[in-house]
């Protein structure tokens, strides 16, 4: 094997490392969300945006000495992030609307559907190949999603936008050149402006979803009306909690083909259907169960097959 195979093998077994920890995160995140849940959604998300990128824009200044104008400078690379930002933008935008309309379940289809788009435009756009146990995994991941949306009684718009948003997110972003952290600085930057005017408008005209400066406690941050507990606390992480997945998806999708991100994203609503019903106690009718078996068992047959094409290339490597 060449040095430049060899270093290729490297950097795909580190993608599927940053992959695997971007949909951990993304899995446990309820246990987080749950804390903030006194917060309105809609501030929530206009304060992911701010703080994420206050976060990384203060990285790149203060560790890497990168001044903030060079995330401004005009370049393709800039035009490409402009398209990942709004995409991630509508993505939390529909999210915060389902959850405020109880619209949980169509949520969580949206996140199974999400690997079959994946996969989807990998193959279409990508020229990225399955083998035949891989098409097996993904027909039977697909039957899943098929029983889940039964179970629903429906596929709503709600549950295609946000699976084919950041599917093409994801697609995006493998057409970017820049390091994870100045691409999603970039996006934020993107979204921020509109994140701001609309805290502006809640903090001025003291509307519906706590606006305004509201103490609870003695405690408020930008405006928000915080609650009681410990939710200040948490929201205080909210751009790290937000950050944190998005950077290692940043880097896995540059390092790894897009189908395998694709089905790896079937960890992150799986471990929230753990949370979901062992944690917080929710009901897990027959439907459902069946719906989740099957893409599981989908997700086990891949795994195998992969599990002996890494053996089988690092024993060739050695």
């Amino acid at each position: 094997m060449t040095t430049t195979e060899t270093t290729e093998l490297e950097s795909e077994k580190s993608g599927f490392g940053f992959a695997f920890g971007a949909y951990l995160l993304w899995g446990l995140a309820p246990l987080y969300w749950h804390q903030v849940a006194s917060i309105p959604a809609g501030q929530v998300t206009a304060q992911r945006a701010v703080q994420t990128m206050v976060i990384l824009v203060a990285f790149l200044w203060i560790v890497r000495k990168q001044s903030p104008r060079s995330l401004l400078v005009a370049t393709k690379a800039n035009q490409i992030h402009l398209v990942a930002g709004l995409l991630l933008g509508l993505n939390w935008l529909v999210f915060v609307y389902a959850v405020a309309t109880e619209r949980v379940v169509e949520v969580s289809l949206g996140y199974f559907i999400n690997p079959l788009m994946s996969v989807f435009l990998g193959v279409v756009f990508l020229g990225e190949r399955l083998s035949r146990v891989g098409w097996f995994a993904i027909a039977t991941a697909a039957l899943g999603v098929g029983v889940l949306g039964f179970e629903a009684g429906s596929l709503p718009w709600i549950s295609l936008v946000l699976a084919s948003s950041f599917a093409v997110y994801g697609l995006t972003k493998k057409q970017s050149t820049r390091g994870p952290i100045e691409g999603l600085a970039m996006e934020t930057i993107w979204i921020v402006p509109f994140a701001v005017a609309y805290l502006g408008w809640v903090a001025l005209s003291g509307g519906s979803g706590g606006g305004g400066s509201v103490s609870v406690n003695s405690m408020s941050v930008s405006g928000i009306s915080l609650g009681e507990g410990s939710a200040p606390v948490f929201a205080g992480l909210i751009g790290l909690a937000t950050a944190a997945p998005l950077l290692l998806f940043a880097r896995a999708a540059q390092s790894i083909p897009l189908w395998a991100i694709g089905l790896m994203q079937y960890m992150a609503p799986s471990i929230q259907f753990a949370i979901g019903v062992f944690v917080f106690g929710e009901t897990a009718n027959p439907t459902r169960l069946v719906g989740f078996a099957i893409i599981w068992f989908g997700l086990a047959v891949f795994a195998f097959e992969n599990l002996q094409k890494v053996r089988t290339r690092l024993r060739v490597a050695s």
